[in-house]
């Protein structure tokens, strides 16, 4: 049996840190936290954790490393399931995230501040 684990990680520009951070806190009212050093031995930066009401994880951190917006476009692509996408949709908007366009799917996909893409749907949505 193979099962998907509860954390992703993510690496992310350091230029892309204050926004992204913004849009996982302020605009999808997820808590964000700096990763305590037990996890972290050596970095220079701090990771952050974000925490979904099911208990996943999602850590990002940030290098200069990281891939560019236009090469973290072909990276994994994430899929938030929601109570209200519309809402959530518009706020993603209005923040200023660009919209991405799936040539086969009629999802609704934005590019966070940091290159990663991500679905917005319907929680009941499958």
């Amino acid at each position: 049996m193979i099962s998907l684990g509860d954390t992703i990680h993510f690496y992310a520009r350091p230029d892309a840190r204050e926004r992204l951070l913004e849009f996982l806190s302020s605009i999808l009212g997820l808590p964000v936290r700096s990763v305590t050093h037990r996890y972290v031995k050596g970095s220079p930066e701090p990771m952050y954790a974000v925490e979904f009401s099911n208990g996943k994880i999602m850590s990002v951190e940030f290098t200069e490393e990281a891939l560019s917006n236009q090469q973290a476009r072909w990276g994994p692509w994430f899929e938030l399931r929601v109570t209200d996408a519309a809402n959530v949709q518009e706020k993603a908007l209005a923040f200023g995230l660009q919209k991405v366009v799936h040539p086969y799917t009629p999802f609704f996909y934005i590019q966070a501040p940091g290159g990663q893409v991500f679905r917005i749907v319907d929680d009941h949505t499958r």
